[in-house]
């Protein structure tokens, strides 16, 4: 099979980036590459891929906006659009990832019908109209949550399939330290000022890590609450990430919003380090209650923390290996090319 996947540019396609999705990619394309799928991926010059990458710009919008090559991320979206709309006859399968953006390409006569969408972000008020009006848009999800309301919208084409990870390249820890962490974006949605604010009241140390995507939060809310035993370590790449979340105890994800899926939730548990949030959107799947951590309020999680802590790393670790292992996503996902869209058309 020819699958031609669709990146986002914001960051690169790589293990190591700070982005989401950009991270379930680096590993759901180089799975099915082993699988033995022709695969190519248009994303930014500087990801890192099995498959035969196509350059849809030659830096990612985060970095090319920090040097100031660019202002505005729409434009390099278009490039995407049109590098994929340039390479589309020759796969079987084009496997977009730029959300909303693309839905307008399923109107393409034969295209349309090789066009899946996964949607990985939170479901809006918008999507669920945009949905209601176009019932039959090949759409997948990676929660449940998300495919149940997308369905109530009056969405007829839908799948789940779950993020996954190449849980071999994540270390257990059976005997971490007392510290917790948090990864993410640095921003109010994600929460680290709960984050630090559970910290102390629990009084343990705390390490956060991700990148600054709000300077003015973080300079308010974050930044004063630094030093003694909160620290802000920046991004972190694959290894230092697994080095920070196997020597932590627990991981904090207290998500304002709600999230589409939570890549870190299962990275940290990959690691057999159990997690407590806030429950938000896909995190309430992702965590399963006594096993892999807890979710609960803000208010409650120096306790479930207390909980987290006497639960088996081991069986934390492999539960997540069960769950969410890459070989899994990529085995579902393939099943879908196949199958195809249960509708022939987008209206």
């Amino acid at each position: 099979m020819k699958i031609l996947h669709v990146a986002p540019l914001w960051f690169p396609v790589a293990r190591d980036s700070p982005g989401g999705i950009e991270t379930l990619l680096a590993g759901l394309v180089d799975e099915q590459v082993r699988q033995g799928a022709s695969v190519a991926l248009v994303a930014s010059g500087d990801s890192q891929t099995a498959a035969r990458l196509e350059a849809a710009v030659p830096v990612n919008a985060v970095d090319a906006m920090a040097s100031g090559g660019i202002a505005e991320y729409t434009y390099l979206e278009q490039e995407a659009l049109l590098r994929t709309l340039a390479l589309a006859d020759e796969f079987d399968v084009v496997h977009s990832h730029l959300g909303t953006s693309a839905f307008a390409l399923s109107g393409i006569p034969g295209l349309g019908p090789r066009l899946l969408h996964t949607h990985h972000n939170e479901v809006t008020p918008d999507l669920l109209g945009f949905v209601n009006r176009n019932p039959g848009l090949w759409l997948s999800t990676v929660s449940q949550r998300a495919a149940d309301q997308l369905r109530a919208a009056g969405g007829r084409n839908l799948d789940t399939v779950p993020n996954g990870i190449s849980t071999d390249a994540f270390p257990v820890a059976e005997r971490p330290g007392d510290g917790l962490a948090f990864l993410g974006r640095i921003e109010s949605a994600k929460g680290p000022d709960i984050a630090i604010r559970v910290a102390l009241e629990a009084e343990r140390p705390l390490t956060l890590a991700g990148p600054i995507i709000d300077d003015e939060f973080f300079a308010e809310r974050v930044r004063p609450m630094l030093g003694g035993t909160v620290h802000y370590v920046g991004s972190l790449g694959h290894d230092d990430k697994c080095a920070l979340l196997a020597a932590s105890v627990c991981t904090l994800m207290p998500s304002r919003v709600e999230e589409g899926f939570g890549m870190v939730a299962i990275e940290s548990m990959a690691c057999g380090t159990p997690v407590v949030s806030s429950g938000r959107g896909a995190l309430s799947e992702i965590i399963d209650e006594g096993v892999t951590g807890y979710s609960a309020e803000p208010e409650a999680m120096v306790e479930r923390i207390t909980w987290a802590v006497s639960l088996d790393r081991r069986a934390v670790a492999e539960h997540v290996r069960r769950r969410f292992g890459i070989e899994h996503t990529a085995d579902a996902y393939l099943a879908l090319y196949e199958r195809g869209p249960r509708v022939g058309s987008n209206r």
